[in-house]
């Protein structure tokens, strides 16, 4: 019986076309490569080699800075929206004198 493979080259592109998205700020095209990416990840199993671990290691290093980014992206769009609540705030005040 022959073992289905994950094909870890293609989750590699997948995570590194993520990671230029996320780079970019394409959160959109973030969110459709991971959606395409995933199931390329569960498929198979993993080929026992030592390849396969130094190809998980770049995939799961690339997810970090993948994460990274997002982090700091989110805490961006906390500060902007906190800044416009504040304006709209102020507006208010302004407008009903």
């Amino acid at each position: 019986m022959n073992a289905a493979f994950c094909d870890l080259d293609a989750v590699m592109t997948l995570t590194e076309a993520m990671h230029a998205a996320a780079t970019e700020g394409r959160w959109d095209d973030l969110t459709d490569l991971e959606a395409r990416r995933d199931p390329v990840l569960r498929s198979g199993t993993m080929r026992p080699a030592p390849e396969t671990l130094e190809s998980l290691k770049s995939i799961m290093l690339i997810d970090n800075l993948i994460k990274d980014l997002v982090s700091a992206a989110r805490d961006e769009a906390a500060v902007a929206w906190d800044a416009s609540r504040r304006v709209r705030r102020a507006v208010a005040a302004y407008t009903s004198f």
